[in-house]
């Protein structure tokens, strides 16, 4: 009688990458994080200008930390995987997760025009420039996404939204 509860040895070399992808998913989490509260720190609410612009990079260094983090995290879950259906299904969400980086990095920093608007009519076109730079990246991202989780017969281990007010 086969025993269908066999699980195979994991993969070394992805086990590997998911740790190494982890660790440095989540410094650079932090040190983005770090970077923001050390810009605004130093920032003169009383000059009259917006927070410097090197808060959305270090916004951006965040979020990317997020997405190294769960790409991390998909190669240690797939290190006891095994199977052409499944590792394609897995290089399908990593390039979800790349596209959607993109679109946050790109939203992020499109968002900072916001900061330099002076009437209604420059922060509309503003906003609407951040979300069209957001969706044009976060879209294909949300095409590709469920096809890898399927294929990989994953779930969503991060998932992000954006909104504005108009």
């Amino acid at each position: 009688m086969a025993d269908p509860a066999v699980r195979h040895p994991p993969n070394v070399l992805f086990s590997i990458i998911g740790v190494l992808l982890i660790v440095a998913g989540i410094g650079l989490t932090i040190y983005g994080i770090l970077d923001v509260l050390r810009i605004i720190g130093d920032f003169d609410a009383f000059s009259g200008d917006g927070p410097p612009v090197q808060v959305a990079d270090g916004a951006a260094l965040a979020f990317w930390g997020i997405i190294v983090f769960t790409i991390g995290r998909y190669f240690w879950r797939g290190a006891r995987k095994r199977g052409l259906r499944d590792r394609f299904g897995r290089l399908v969400i990593i390039v979800a997760y790349v596209l959607l980086g993109a679109g946050l990095d790109a939203g992020v920093h499109g968002a900072v025009q916001l900061w330099g608007s002076e009437t209604e009519d420059a922060m509309q076109s503003a906003a609407l420039h951040a979300v069209l730079a957001f969706a044009l990246w976060a879209v294909p991202a949300a095409i590709l996404a469920p096809i890898g989780f399927t294929l990989a017969n994953e779930k969503a281990l991060a998932k992000a939204s954006a909104s504005v007010d108009l």
